[in-house]
């Protein structure tokens, strides 16, 4: 297939998942698989020019791509819009207050029928939902053993045992909790905790905070695209926690301008490892299937969904316009939707080391992919080829 060169600029918009890192560590991660393609790819370029803002409300990043193509040089314009300030005022919460939030967050999960559907859907990735609700319950079972342990262990009655009950409840206390964070770096269940907790408040509306963040990115996707040069693509991509971000602050921005993408003939809208499937089952009645809708109809974007069936943190086999907003189903069609392959996109010694890492393997993503004819982040953003016929492309690609 002959390309042609339409494509020598684009603003590339990144709106990353619940990720406590800063957003220096997310850049490295894109610099190391972007040596990988272009070793692949036999082309010269790169990343340069990052600039950090940290300040509150901000915890956003630019930077700039090059890439020389036997077709012509791809510039590309790079913003990331972060609100990982909202995850660390979450992480800052007391022990009690955590575990009282993630009760009450699991069982509005629970009544609004959200493990079942998980689990009818996609079963690996409703067993995920499962993971920190159980943790949290087992955590609290241990956590009581000494009530329970201290009357067969003691005799008598009185104040004694009482007090001896309770010192020693408040040293295993300290001591489990301490044991649990050692075990964080393999378990990630306080951060599942955390993400759970924020995703229920936003879910419900019950974050402020978090629905001025999106307004926020909806005015600096506003900005950017009427900053967009004449000839200049705009692509605006989302990961994992994301992706939902992405969808709401999208149909903020359409509220805003209805014929939002008209200036640039089409916008491409990609979200990657989706985690729908979390908000959603709190219920797409409190806002998530208007903004889906409103996403699903408007007719500037082209919205592409890609998953990958072995990252169980992904919600890709659920289809968000009919689950979530089936009033409209019949006359709007779902995004584009396609699996990115993750064994056949890397070395078989890089998928057995990542096939049950599952955290890791959720970013495979911004892997650099080893075969050509699949879907790769940085062809996508720093090819010559229009994002949206791109993405069509590797939606064909037979297995």
């Amino acid at each position: 297939m002959t390309e042609t060169p339409a494509i020598g600029k684009r603003r590339v918009i990144y709106i990353p998942g619940y990720d406590l890192r800063r957003p220096e560590a997310p850049f490295r991660q894109f610099e190391e698989e972007l040596a990988a393609f272009r070793k692949n790819w036999n082309v010269q370029g790169g990343f340069s020019g990052l600039a950090l803002d940290l300040e509150p409300g901000r915890a956003s990043a630019d930077w700039n791509g090059e890439m020389a193509w036997p077709e012509g040089k791809v510039t590309a314009s790079f913003s990331l819009l972060g609100w990982r300030d909202l995850m660390k005022r979450d992480f800052r919460r007391p022990l009690w207050v955590v575990l009282a939030g993630a009760l009450r967050t699991f069982g509005l999960f629970a009544l609004a029928g959200g493990y079942g559907k998980g689990l009818r859907a996609n079963w690996p990735n409703g067993l995920f939902f499962l993971y920190p609700a159980m943790a949290v319950f087992v955590f609290l079972a241990l956590a009581i053993a000494p009530v329970v342990t201290m009357p067969l262990i003691l005799p008598g009655e009185g104040g004694m045992r009482a007090g001896v009950t309770l010192a020693a409840s408040a040293i295993w206390l300290v001591v489990l909790y301490a044991l649990t964070r050692i075990a964080e770096r393999w378990s990630y269940v306080w951060y599942l905790i955390h993400d759970w907790y924020a995703i229920g408040r936003l879910a419900r509306n019950e974050d402020p905070e978090m629905t001025a963040r999106i307004g926020a990115f909806a005015a600096r996707i506003i900005e950017i695209a009427d900053a967009c040069e004449p000839d200049e693509e705009l692509v605006i991509t989302a990961h994992s926690s994301g992706t939902f971000v992405l969808v709401y602050t999208l149909a903020e921005v359409l509220k805003r301008i209805p014929g939002f993408g008209a200036g640039q003939g089409k916008v491409t809208v990609l979200t990657m490892g989706s985690a729908f499937g979390y908000v959603g089952g709190f219920g797409a009645h409190r806002g998530f299937g208007t903004a889906v809708a409103r996403v699903a109809e408007a007719p500037n974007l082209d919205w592409t969904d890609v998953y990958g069936p072995h990252d169980i943190m992904c919600c890709g086999r659920t289809a968000p316009v009919s689950t979530y907003a089936p009033s409209i189903a019949r006359r709007v069609s779902e995004p584009r939707r396609f699996s990115v392959r993750i064994p056949d996109r890397m070395t078989t010694e890089r998928y057995r080391y990542l096939r049950f890492r599952f955290f890791k393997l959720h970013f495979c993503y911004f892997f650099a992919s080893r075969r050509r004819d699949l879907f790769d982040f940085y062809r996508l953003t720093l090819g010559p080829m229009p994002a949206g016929q791109q993405l069509r492309v590797w939606a064909k690609t037979p297995y």
